[in-house]
């Protein structure tokens, strides 16, 4: 699989302090909203819904897979535990209210 790198904020300036305080933040609360706030003041939101969801495409076409469809569904089961996963949990959830 490609490995593309998201970038976050060059270090040092506000909007990767920002990043940071958020993102500590979501290690330690797993708060879904914490997560959408730290990749949206990033602005890598999109690219992290972008990348979260070819991951999660990539191993659902796996899934159906007698020999390895565990191991896809733990893959997509952690992929949604992360941050990105969250923010775009977040962000689905406030748009169906």
């Amino acid at each position: 699989m490609h490995q593309d790198s998201i970038k976050v904020p060059e270090k040092g300036t506000y909007k990767w302090q920002l990043f940071q305080q958020w993102s500590d933040e979501f290690r330690q609360t797993h708060s879904d909203h914490v997560a959408y706030i730290a990749l949206h003041l990033a602005g890598t939101l999109d690219a992290c819904r972008n990348k979260l969801d070819a991951l999660i495409k990539h191993h659902r076409q796996h899934q159906c897979d007698a020999r390895d469809g565990g191991r896809h569904s733990r893959a997509i089961e952690r992929l949604q535990n992360t941050m990105s996963g969250a923010a775009i949990s977040y962000e689905t959830n406030f748009r169906l209210q």
